[in-house]
């Protein structure tokens, strides 16, 4: 959703907070972390205006009741009139301080710029009681952007999968472009290792976020997603880095998310 301002005073759906870094998602995924690129949500083959929400539940709200909005009264919306958009809402698992505090993330895919302003004005005028619906379920901060770009392989066909996400600071001499070539050997890597199928993709240039260099996401269905869980509690990872000469460029704290597609983002 955009940030159109509603008669409450709040903006659009899921605004995230001023001042507030992009959270992170639990689960080691390698006992090291992961570097960044700049890449989509858990479904994009190609690069996206990504803009995102930080959420909380109003009280008596479940996230399968704002999954079922999603993919109902607001999915009706956008097909009516026609908006390029992707809808995914995270739902949040295990997150590190200090971005624990939302239950969820609402995050719009948009191929460019013009489709994110086309959606702002028809939040604005054309919403209707869809906007206090919307407010009825929760509340939110204001939007941060980023670019996404895939840098693992197919994208995961299903509805709902984990999503767990490196939130990086670049090692000292390193570059993003050394993560951004990092990041595809590490995701062929990780697959080999479990026989696992899970792809990776990246937020970077970011809009309204202090902190991180980047933030790369991992996943897949979750019987793929599992695979490599249940190899980093084995520790296999580590000598499978270390025979490929791979290193990673930077530091990341990881945390958990599961992500509930509500409109698949155009391919």
């Amino acid at each position: 959703m955009t940030d159109s301002v509603s008669s409450k005073g709040h903006k659009t759906p899921l605004k995230i907070k001023q001042g507030k870094k992009m959270r992170s998602f639990l689960f080691l995924l390698l006992g090291i972390a992961l570097p960044f690129s700049a890449s989509a949500d858990d479904h994009l083959p190609q690069s996206n205006v990504v803009a995102m929400w930080e959420c909380t539940l109003t009280e008596g709200t479940t996230v399968a009741e704002l999954v079922e909005w999603g993919t109902g009264d607001w999915k009706t919306w956008i097909d009516k009139l026609d908006i390029n958009v992707g809808n995914y809402l995270w739902e949040a698992v295990s997150v590190n301080p200090p971005f624990d505090e939302p239950d969820v993330r609402w995050l719009d895919y948009h191929p460019g710029w013009a489709d994110f302003y086309e959606m702002r004005e028809a939040w604005q005028n054309k919403s209707g009681a869809l906007m206090e619906q919307w407010e009825s379920m929760v509340t939110c901060d204001k939007p941060r952007f980023a670019i996404a770009r895939p840098t693992g392989g197919p994208v995961p066909q299903a509805t709902d999968k984990p999503i767990v996400a490196n939130v990086c600071t670049l090692n000292e001499g390193k570059t993003l472009q050394d993560a951004m070539e990092f990041l595809p050997k590490a995701t062929s890597l990780i697959n080999e290792t479990v026989g696992a199928e899970i792809t990776s993709f990246t937020f970077t240039d970011f809009i309204g976020v202090t902190g991180p260099d980047y933030v790369s996401l991992f996943t897949g269905t979750t019987s793929e997603m599992t695979k490599v869980m249940d190899g980093v509690k084995n520790g296999v990872f580590p000598s499978a880095f270390a025979g490929a000469g791979l290193e990673a460029p930077s530091s990341c704290v990881v945390d958990l998310h599961h992500s509930h597609e509500l409109i698949p983002a155009a391919n």
